[in-house]
């Protein structure tokens, strides 16, 4: 299965939304919101949000 991280910027990059999207299933997979001090200390690739 194809499952590929996107990152959205929020409110002129204050904030940031990781997400994983299975596209063979149509599903998307909330990873990590936080502002942008805390994207920086996590890796995109393999974050995963409590």
């Amino acid at each position: 299965m194809l499952v590929q991280r996107v990152v959205f910027n929020i409110k002129d990059n204050d904030y940031r939304l990781i997400v994983a999207i299975a596209y063979r299933f149509g599903a998307v997979y909330i990873k990590f919101v936080g502002t942008h001090a805390q994207y920086d200390r996590v890796e995109a690739a393999t974050v995963e949000d409590p």
